[in-house]
């Protein structure tokens, strides 16, 4: 498997600086991958986006599919570098598909794919989220109750931000945004887990 821990050095200097005891250096290196490995990866997808040539609609992408997986959870890869690389061709490629794309879609068109996928994203929405993850159960019922109102505003928002954009002629933005959301939504499924249970394989 690809693993590449770029915290775990970081966290046995500050270990050897502070002389930290290992559960100490295990509080920083959570921390640190906290914060670390989320920035490297939106910088890379940053990065490609830029080289493509469509960065505005990367972002977007990103965006919406981020936003909502903050409460709703989903499948994830093992190896934090893993994941780094699946984002990384993934959502500059969904922005340069809404680039490409929705020109020749139009307002009419456009207006059909939000409502498609607001029609499939909503109700998955409301059955499987919040996903939780075995590193990081929810136990609360009221928590989980919580992210899934919260997984469900979410959706809403994006869309209502997708009809002021599509008013705005931004199509690209409101294409790559349905298209985050439609793989975030994804994410919750067994499908959606099954793909990353693949790429694990694969890496």
């Amino acid at each position: 498997m690809l693993k590449l821990n770029i915290a775990r050095p970081a966290a046995a200097y500050l270990r050897e600086k502070l002389q930290l005891t290992p559960e100490q250096e295990e509080i920083a290196l959570y921390g640190l991958q906290t914060i670390l490995y989320p920035l490297t990866g939106l910088l890379a997808i940053v990065l490609v986006g830029r080289l493509l040539g469509c960065l505005p609609a990367t972002l977007a992408a990103t965006f919406s599919a981020g936003f909502l997986r903050l409460w709703s959870g989903g499948a994830h890869t093992r190896s934090p570098l893993t994941c780094t690389l699946v984002g990384m061709a993934l959502f500059p490629l969904l922005g340069k598909i809404a680039d490409a794309a929705a020109p020749g879609m139009g307002a009419s068109g456009l207006l059909l794919v939000l409502a498609a996928v607001s029609a499939v994203c909503l109700p998955t929405v409301v059955r499987m989220a919040p996903v939780d993850s075995p590193a990081k159960p929810i136990l609360s019922a009221d928590y989980r109750r919580n992210l899934r109102r919260l997984s469900v505003a979410a959706v809403i928002l994006i869309t209502a931000a997708q009809v002021a954009l599509l008013k705005a002629g931004a199509y690209n933005l409101v294409l790559a945004l349905s298209l985050g959301l439609g793989w975030q939504t994804f994410s919750l499924t067994r499908a959606g887990h099954r793909f990353a249970a693949f790429v694990d394989k694969l890496s």
